[in-house]
């Protein structure tokens, strides 16, 4: 039998080592960057906050799957979410950020841990994604810290 937990547990416990390297490494001053000037317009901070806001989404949503449930509601707003709900952490330290982002992050582990290898194959809808199998929504909790890393990078590389 195919063992697909250990490789992804693998990527996302280096992905989480990889962000709180990259965040710990910023001065104060650095992470009040505006990083995008659409959208949500974070700071560098705010877009540690999204990482904690949306994979305890996303969790929510690996565990409907998981039920049987059909995942993501028709209709889910993630730009409206990605607007308001980073927000919330406003008032948090990096240094909680980071905790928090460890403490969600170790979640998303247990949870990858806790499931089958047939688990994998189970479908349901993401609502950035739309309709796919759970192992691809995983994979996407990783990948998108990534690609929000590459940009945080290039973001520090014009200051």
């Amino acid at each position: 039998m195919n063992d697909r937990r250990t490789p992804i547990i693998a990527e996302l416990e280096k992905n989480l080592a990889d962000a709180i390297v990259f965040f710990e490494s910023l001065s104060p001053d650095a992470l009040g960057t505006q990083v995008y000037q659409d959208g949500a317009q974070w700071t560098v901070q705010q877009v540690l906050a999204h990482f904690i806001t949306i994979e305890r989404s996303m969790q929510w949503l690996f565990k409907d799957i998981l039920a049987g449930g059909p995942g993501s509601p028709e209709g889910f707003d993630v730009e409206r979410f990605n607007r308001t709900q980073p927000k919330k952490l406003d008032g948090k330290t990096i240094d909680e950020l980071i905790a928090l982002f460890q403490s969600v992050r170790n979640e998303t582990i247990s949870i990858v841990r806790s499931m089958s290898d047939a688990d994998f194959d189970r479908e349901g809808r993401h609502a950035f994604h739309g309709h796919g199998k759970l192992e691809r929504f995983i994979h996407w909790a990783y990948e998108h810290v990534a690609l929000h890393l590459e940009d945080l990078r290039r973001r520090m590389q014009q200051k």
